[in-house]
């Protein structure tokens, strides 16, 4: 039977030094790969304006693409701002309300050239694009530029394909993490390691609870063996409504359960997001543990997710 923990998608999080950018570590790892680079955009959510419309932040992302399509995306992570300045500042792309369109932004804007990246969405909507604004064919702002600090243009979030084997992860990681030091990135003070596995292995009640349940009873005792960074923010434990549900719910179905799941106020904010998994329509369909270190060394990401597929094994063999 296939492992079902071998195939892995990583974030690592990462900070470059003054004068390199997102571009630049990217342009970088292609060359390792004789790949290109597409400039596209990454969506944040940054809250809600004033009149209670919610502002859809749109950062650059640079991705490389190799011999089998996309390699890594490199993005920002708004959670990386210690100690970076806040002046001066530059112009960055935002969507200000509208959060469909920051997702299908964030979908099918990617061009060879970073200047051209909105034109898809104005070929949709009829619109001009006009200074790095673009309208719908009434004139209607759809996207709209903001300014952002300079130095949030540092901050590198490496967001692998999905790793089909452990040598393939090896390798990527070996690549990844020799260029980052090649160009002097640093692990920022908040920087975690995520590891996205696929989610259709847990997709039974007796998997999904067994998780929610051996995490949360002996979320200590994982500490001690995955040694998170005490920084990172938006860690944590299942709230306790989603726990009580673990525990009542043995003999329901698994749709049911992901309900109740998600009636419970299950998150992405926490040592292990499950909302991939208890979604009907995630955006990502993968199980995804936060609770990991980040570093430079690939032997050292290595260790940390053998760790961690030895602590999540047992809930799907037992």
């Amino acid at each position: 039977m296939a492992d079902p923990l071998a195939r892995v998608g990583l974030e690592l999080e990462l900070l470059a030094p003054r004068g390199v950018d997102r571009p630049a570590v990217a342009h970088a790892i292609a060359r390792k790969v004789r790949g290109h680079v597409e400039y596209g955009f990454k969506y944040t959510s940054e809250g809600r304006l004033p009149d209670g419309r919610p502002l859809c932040r749109l950062s650059d992302a640079v991705r490389v693409v190799d011999a089998r399509g996309v390699l890594v995306t490199v993005v920002d992570d708004p959670t990386i701002r210690a100690r970076l300045s806040v002046t001066p500042r530059q112009r960055t792309l935002s969507v200000t309300d509208d959060l469909r369109i920051a997702l299908l932004a964030e979908r099918i804007c990617w061009s060879r050239r970073r200047d051209t990246r909105l034109q898809p969405l104005a070929a949709l909507f009829g619109g001009p694009i006009e200074g790095g604004t673009l309208a719908d064919a009434f004139g209607h702002p759809l996207v709209v530029l903001l300014e952002e600090p300079l130095s949030w243009g540092r901050v590198c979030e490496l967001v692998t394909r999905p790793l089909a084997t452990r040598a393939e992860r090896r390798q990527v990681a070996e690549l990844l993490l020799g260029v980052a030091r090649e160009l002097r990135l640093a692990v920022p003070a908040e920087a975690g390691l995520h590891a996205h596995y696929d989610a259709g292995p847990w997709r039974t009640t007796r998997t999904l609870r067994r998780l929610i349940l051996e995490s949360t009873e002996h979320r200590a005792a994982w500490h001690e063996r995955l040694r998170p960074n005490p920084r990172c923010l938006k860690l944590g434990p299942f709230p306790d409504a989603v726990v009580r549900v673990a525990r009542e719910g043995a003999r329901v179905s698994f749709p049911t359960f992901a309900a109740a799941v998600r009636l419970a106020g299950a998150r992405k904010e926490g040592d292990v997001n499950v909302l991939g998994v208890v979604e009907p329509r995630p955006r990502q369909p993968t199980l995804e543990l936060r609770c990991l270190p980040m570093s430079l060394h690939c032997a050292e990401v290595l260790a940390a997710l053998e760790t961690a597929e030895a602590l999540l094994s047992p809930c799907l063999t037992r």
